[in-house]
C-alpha cells in the first residue's frame, strides 16, 4: 500500500504544542535521569506528535489500532523509513507493506485522548500536594519572618537560580525550606538550577537518593561536595 502525502498537509494534521512537548520532556527527564535532556527533547517531540495524530483519528480507526497494537511498532518503522523517500516535488512516499509480521511484545496499551494523556502526565510530575513531595515550603513573607531575609534579596536569589521557587497555584511561588542553611541558600544550587532548568524537576532530583554520590544531592551540597553534585547533574541532564 503506497500513500502519497504532502508535507504541508501532514504538518497541518499534526499540531504539536510546545506545552505538550515540555510536559512530556519533564516526565521523561524525571524517569530517565541517565539520558541527557538534549536527547530526550527529540523523543518528547515524537511522543507528542504521535499523541496529537492519534487524537485526530476516528473512534473506529482508534479501535483498529488497539485491536492490532502488536503491529504498531513495525508499521511506524515502515512509515519512518518512508519519510526518507521524499521526492523533488515535496511529496513523501510511504511504502507500508501488509501484512506486517506480528510481534510477540505487549504493545503500547490503550489509546487515550490528549486531555487524558495530559492528566496522566501531570500525575507523574505532581505527586499529590506540593508539600507531600517537596517537603516544608514557605512564601516570601514567611521566609522574611523566619530568616530575616528581605523579599528583594529572595527575589534576587530566585532570579539568579540560587534558590528554587516552586509555582503554587497560578502565580505564587513558594520555596522549599530545606535549601536554606542559616537563612542563606546552600552553595551549588545556582549551578544545579542552570543545568536542569525546570525547577520542579531540579528539586525532585535534589531530594531523591542517588547512590552514585552517596546520598541525596541536596545533602551532599550541604556537606560541601558541590563539584560531585554538579558533575552528577551534568551526567543526568547536561
Amino acid at each position: 500500500m503506497v500513500a502519497t502525502v504532502r508535507k504541508s498537509e501532514a504538518a497541518k494534521q499534526v499540531n504539536v504544542g510546545s506545552a505538550a512537548v515540555a510536559d512530556i520532556l519533564d516526565v521523561l527527564a524525571r524517569h530517565n535521569p541517565g539520558i541527557s535532556r538534549s536527547v530526550l527533547k527529540g523523543k518528547s517531540r515524537v511522543v507528542a506528535a504521535v499523541t496529537a495524530a492519534a487524537v485526530r483519528l476516528s473512534d473506529e480507526q482508534q479501535r483498529q489500532i488497539v485491536a492490532h497494537e502488536k503491529n504498531l511498532v513495525e508499521a511506524m518503522g515502515s512509515v519512518a523509513a518512508g519519510f526518507a523517500g521524499q521526492d523533488d516535488r515535496g511529496l513523501i512516499q510511504l511504502d507500508v507493506k501488509l501484512p506486517v509480521e506480528i510481534s510477540e511484545r505487549e504493545g503500547l496499551g490503550e489509546v487515550v485522548d490528549i486531555e487524558e494523556g495530559r492528566r496522566r502526565l501531570a500525575a507523574y510530575v505532581t505527586l499529590g500536594r506540593l508539600e507531600d513531595w517537596a517537603g516544608p515550603v514557605a512564601g516570601p513573607g514567611e521566609i522574611e519572618k523566619t530568616f530575616g531575609t528581605r523579599r528583594s534579596t529572595l527575589h534576587d536569589w530566585h532570579k539568579r537560580g540560587a534558590v528554587i521557587g516552586l509555582l503554587k497555584g497560578e502565580r505564587k511561588h513558594v520555596f522549599p525550606l530545606a535549601q536554606f542553611v542559616d537563612g542563606r541558600p546552600v552553595e551549588g544550587m545556582s549551578e544545579v538550577s542552570r543545568i536542569i532548568g525546570n525547577p520542579r524537576v531540579a528539586w525532585q532530583w535534589l531530594v531523591q537518593p542517588k547512590p552514585s554520590i552517596g546520598g541525596t544531592p541536596l545533602d551532599q551540597l550541604k556537606q560541601g561536595n558541590v563539584s560531585e553534585v554538579v558533575d552528577a547533574a551534568e551526567r543526568d541532564f547536561g
